[in-house]
């Protein structure tokens, strides 16, 4: 069994629509063509459905621009068209095995703080934050201060420590920054590299770092 939370709602309701209504989902999302003109009125509309939900935003997260998800202060989603010659926009065997590995998940709209709650000596946990919006030489270039600011850090850190104090494993993955992993008095640390093509800009895509910090060490990583 296992917990998934986030506070993107549309996020949420994707996974739940994946796992309990997959083929309403993949029927939907068959139908989608790639066209420019499809994307903005798909972009524009506020689908009731949970298929519907589902379908649209993967197909927004499969063919706008290099896959950002991006929303205005009103919450619209904002990235404009991309221009992929053929995208895969319904893998259905893929679908099928995310619900099958989400039938025994509880999935839920929450602050990680809350979704902590019920974490017992033994469980695993693992921490995803939004920690940035862009790498240079490595570091920050700015904070994302709206979506995840720098005293939510703070609060993640001490809960993570909390966890670890409480019997849990813990995996927090985070942006390779000194001021980050200083939050973590006591975590293992592993530097890691990997490509990233998510970006608006040049400066930031390519070869990024980022850090694993676990209260356990991890086999084969140093």
């Amino acid at each position: 069994s296992a917990r998934l939370s986030d506070v993107n709602e549309e996020l949420i309701a994707t996974y739940t629509a994946v796992r309990d209504r997959c083929d309403e989902v993949i029927e939907t999302l068959s139908r989608y063509p790639h066209d420019a003109e499809f994307y903005d009125a798909l972009r524009r509309r506020k689908p009731r459905k949970p298929s519907t939900t589902a379908a649209r935003f993967i197909y927004l997260n499969k063919t706008a621009f290099n896959g950002i998800y991006r929303v205005n202060r009103k919450g619209e989603f904002n990235v404009p068209f991309g221009r992929y010659k053929n995208p895969t926009i319904c893998q259905e065997d893929r679908l099928r095995a995310a619900s099958y590995a989400l039938r025994t998940a509880s999935i839920a709209v929450t602050d990680f703080e809350s979704a902590m709650g019920a974490v017992a000596s033994g469980d695993f946990v693992y921490l995803d934050p939004p920690y940035i919006t862009g790498h240079r030489n490595n570091g920050f270039v700015k904070y994302n201060s709206r979506l995840f600011s720098w005293s939510d850090q703070e609060r993640l850190a001490a809960a993570a420590v909390r966890l670890s104090e409480r019997g849990a494993w813990v995996l927090v993955s985070n942006a390779a920054h000194p001021n980050v992993w200083g939050l973590y008095k006591g975590f293992h640390r592993y530097t890691v590299t990997r490509a990233s093509l998510v970006g608006g800009s040049l400066s930031s895509r390519g070869d990024t770092q980022e850090v694993l910090l676990a209260n356990y060490p991890i086999a084969g990583m140093a």
